[in-house]
């Protein structure tokens, strides 16, 4: 990574002199590092202040940023006069806004039922939390930026498990995001620390997101994965609709060899928008990755694919029988028949994503946009009875478990004069063992900076990922009681927030 960096440097010094002092270039959005001003390119989800943002929104609630109007006393007051605020408003005009503070609270309630409830079977869950950031931008060549977040579920106690012995905490301290971004030549963009970086064009799955270790959840109200310790490198070439990056992983990194690298090449083509990329490692996959979006006619169509060599996961195949019970109804350990662990390390593992978009104007304002999506997933499997072992062995991975998908969705902003309200409406389908979840999500602005939204998702089909449920009978010698797990019905939420 450092030839990289000192050769990509020393190109931006070369080619051109840079602009006068005096004469900056625009300023870009706020998701954006502000020394950098890339050429268009294709899905480039990096920096998100919010949780990244994408053609259609990941949840309801469209807007992943805290609000802006481009007015400064407006944004940070909702109208009220800033010199009349006293406080840090006053100290944030005396360094002429080269520090902004703000955030997000987002408070929640949600209740999952299973089917033939009791009520000690509805659970409830309060999963709040509060983001704060700090932004300074003393000049516009140089940012840095800081944020963090409290988590809270008021439904947990201190000591509390998870139907499946895992501890759950109540309270949770993270670091977010910290990095400190700058530019050499005004050619060469580099961003140094804690950031969000994410790639894909899939809405529901993303197998070319290679540097964050944890995935998507596909029917998230928005984002809430946190950053990932890089050194980023970002050439953008304007005149040829080019961006270049070059990566260094250095998220848990305790000596110079354990240190990652990647790489991404997008590239606008007309209406095509291109990227490449990769991502190496010593102890790690080797992955390789393409994306294309286009629009054909009325359509948007957009694809990924991946491949992965050298995948350490422990795979599963066989089967899985808790076998005779004695007449307690418990299980012995000499009689379960347990499934064979086995590696696919030499093996290229494919993933693929197709998906089409097909927006409806219904009027001079308004439209309705109409989506689907197929995944295909080698990585996954096709029989549902592994699943209970594959849970007990820490390997149940929502939403990239199944070898086959298939994803569908309707989202509705400001439908006529309801310009304040948004409703989107999702299916997946888990095709390989026929199981099905939809859910609709609703919000509204209801004041300047308060938002509400509300959802309700539905569970059906086969049991199987999507409709999941257990039935352990007790083991002698390990357990006394068996374990059942009701597969879920339905799950309502209901949460508001304030971003400032």
């Amino acid at each position: 990574m450092i030839p990289v960096l000192l050769a990509l440097s020393g190109w931006a010094l070369a080619e051109d002199p840079p602009p006068p002092a005096e004469a900056p270039p625009p300023s870009p959005p706020a998701d954006v590092p502000p020394a950098e001003a890339p050429a268009p390119a294709p899905e480039n989800r990096d920096d998100a202040m919010f949780g990244g943002a994408s053609d259609v929104p990941t949840g309801a609630f469209p807007e992943e940023s805290a609000p802006t109007t481009g007015d400064r006393d407006t944004d940070l007051m909702s109208g009220g006069d800033i010199s009349q605020a006293g406080g840090i408003f006053d100290t944030l005009e005396a360094l002429d806004q080269r520090v902004t503070i703000g955030g997000r609270l987002y408070l929640r309630l949600n209740a999952a039922i299973p089917e033939d409830p009791e009520p000690e079977d509805v659970t409830l869950s309060s999963p709040n939390f509060l983001d704060l950031f700090v932004d300074a931008r003393p000049n516009d060549r140089v940012r840095g930026y800081v944020q963090g977040r409290l988590t809270q579920n008021l439904a947990v106690q201190a000591g509390d498990t998870d139907v499946y012995g895992t501890t759950v905490a109540p309270t949770k301290v993270l670091l977010d995001q910290m990095w400190l971004n700058f530019d050499v030549g005004r050619k060469v963009f580099i961003t140094v620390g804690r950031q969000r970086v994410k790639w894909g064009a899939g809405r529901f799955w993303n197998p070319t997101d290679f540097l964050q270790p944890s995935r998507l959840d596909p029917l998230a109200f928005f984002d809430e994965r946190t950053g990932v310790g890089l050194v980023k490198v970002h050439v953008p070439i304007e005149r040829t609709g080019t961006n270049l990056y070059a990566f260094a992983d250095i998220e848990g990194a305790d000596a110079i060899d354990q240190v990652g690298a990647a790489w991404r090449l997008e590239q606008v083509v007309g209406t095509t928008e291109v990227a490449l990329s990769g991502s190496v490692g010593k102890d790690r996959p080797t992955r390789l990755g393409a994306q294309v979006s286009t629009a054909v006619w009325i359509l948007d169509l957009k694809a990924e694919a991946a491949i992965t060599h050298g995948l350490t996961t422990t795979f599963y195949r066989g089967g899985f029988d808790w076998g005779p019970l004695d007449d307690d109804g418990a299980a012995s350990f000499l009689t379960i028949e347990t499934p064979e662990s086995y590696t696919r390390e030499d093996e290229w593992i494919p993933q693929v994503v197709a998906g089409l978009e097909f927006p409806i104007r219904y009027s001079d304002e308004d439209s309705v946009t109409i989506g689907a999506e197929y995944f295909y997933n080698d990585a996954g499997y096709d029989d549902a009875s592994l699943y209970p072992w594959l849970v007990f062995n820490d390997a149940f991975t929502p939403f990239y478990l199944g070898r086959h998908y298939a994803g569908a969705y309707v989202y509705l902003p400001g439908p006529g004069e309801w310009d304040d309200h948004t409703f989107t409406a999702s299916t997946i389908a888990n095709l390989s063992d026929k199981s099905f979840t939809s859910r609709v999500d609703y919000s509204v602005r209801a004041l300047t900076f308060l938002s509400i939204n509300a959802y309700a998702a539905g569970h059906y089909g086969n049991v199987g990922e999507l409709r999941f449920g257990l039935d352990v009978p007790p083991i002698l010698g390990v357990t006394e009681e068996p374990t059942v797990v009701k597969p879920p019905l339905l799950d309502v939420g209901l949460g508001a927030q304030i971003t400032f």
